[in-house]
């Protein structure tokens, strides 16, 4: 990860530009995908070349921390509503009400600001072309993931659950806690569930 990180920033001089870099690359180049695997670390997620929401986090938060630029994961509690028409329909109805998304921040010009590369540019205009997740929603729509100093904001972060305090941390603990607190039998239909959601993407939603 850090070679890749170095050989990506080597002809960049400032942090924005930096960061402007390595945003493009977890967002484009790591896929979003359905994982069943969320707490692996950034050279996996590197590995496998797609991810869901921590996976990415994970990634962008580690390899900006390599370029020198003050990075961290920010735990939100979002309703499933955040991945309606990602997950399979019968994934769906299962799924929890509310759930913990994760998206990095990154410090720039001494602020903490969202760099949210959750979804890939492709994914992004075929949710909007298909009016589906937040394409469904006309007050969302405008919703931009190209690059800015002051900020990404991802889609899903408009079904925040009211009143939720957000977590901060440097890595995906709070994200393990909170999966020790699913019951049982939803635990152990997690990888089945991400794996037809997987499909399902590929092929309902991305085609």
């Amino acid at each position: 990860m850090t070679t890749i990180t170095e050989n990506l920033v080597k002809d960049c001089s400032t942090d924005v530009e930096k960061m402007e870099k390595i945003y493009l690359f977890v967002r484009d180049e790591i896929v979003f995908d359905m994982m069943s695997g969320m707490l692996v670390s950034s050279d996996e997620v590197l590995t496998m070349g797609r991810g869901s929401c921590m996976n990415k986090a994970v990634l962008l938060k580690d390899m900006a921390k390599a370029a020198g630029i003050p990075s961290r994961l920010h735990f939100m509690e979002v309703r499933k509503e955040a991945l309606e028409d990602l997950l399979h329909p019968g994934a769906y109805k299962l799924w929890p009400d509310s759930f913990l998304h994760t998206y990095p921040e990154v410090r720039l010009s001494d602020e903490w600001v969202s760099m949210e590369a959750t979804f890939d540019a492709p994914l992004h205009a075929k949710l909007l072309e298909k009016r589906l997740n937040f394409g469904k929603y006309e007050e969302r729509r405008d919703n931009s993931i190209e690059f800015s100093s002051k900020g990404v904001v991802g889609a899903q972060q408009g079904t925040a659950v009211e009143g939720a305090e957000p977590i901060f941390a440097d890595d995906l603990l709070p994200l393990k806690r909170h999966l020790e607190e699913v019951p049982d039998w939803l635990a152990e239909m997690v990888p089945y569930l991400c794996d037809i959601s997987s499909k399902w993407v590929r092929e309902k939603v991305r085609s």
